[in-house]
């Protein structure tokens, strides 16, 4: 006689769940720190959050499953719009959120991660690129229809999204709320 094969319920989604999810995300962000993108394994997530492999596999088939559902919350700010009134004001609260985000340990993780060249973090950073200029042109869109002048509407996203990006790299340190603002009004003359 033959036993029936064990079948798993799938992911689950009640209290425990819960825990697990959040023991994972610490343990990966844990993870993260200490190994960097290219040093984590999927059994050290494992170990490090005190759940099995199979679980572990279940619901992140691979480690950039675990970086994207770490970044998730960080990513999430992106798909509100700010609803300011105003073009620069919407710009500011983008820009200051990407600035911040950055200054996270999850934002840092994800940064580092996406130096390594990783190809299979190709379509997480992508996405990631997407979500938060997406942001950007929905609030060019915005100013528009309330007849702000809005001028090259995808340079603007592109440049003002860099210029947050990037500032670190070329000045050491992460853009203050002055620097942002001169970002905004080169970008932007005349309009504080």
């Amino acid at each position: 006689m033959t036993e029936p094969s064990r079948r798993t319920r799938g992911v689950q989604h009640g209290p425990r769940s819960r825990q697990v999810v959040e023991a994972v995300r610490a343990a990966t962000l844990a993870e993260l720190a200490r190994a960097g993108f290219t040093g984590v394994t999927m059994d050290g997530v494992a170990r490090a959050a005190g759940v099995n492999r199979t679980t572990l596999y279940r619901r992140w088939p691979t480690k950039a499953a675990l970086l994207a559902d770490v970044v998730e919350p960080l990513l999430a700010r992106y798909d509100a719009d700010p609803g300011t009134g105003s073009l620069r004001g919407d710009l500011l609260a983008l820009m200051t959120a990407i600035r911040d985000n950055a200054a996270r340990p999850e934002g840092r993780a994800l940064i580092a991660a996406a130096a390594t060249g990783a190809p299979e973090l190709d379509e997480l950073v992508r996405a990631a690129n997407a979500r938060t200029l997406g942001a950007f042109h929905r609030a060019l869109a915005s100013a528009g229809e309330r007849g702000e002048p809005v001028g090259d509407a995808g340079v603007i996203a592109h440049l003002v999204f860099h210029g947050v990006v990037m500032w670190e790299q070329a000045h050491g340190a992460p853009p203050g709320d002055a620097d942002l603002g001169r970002i905004l009004e080169a970008l932007l003359p005349g309009r504080g």
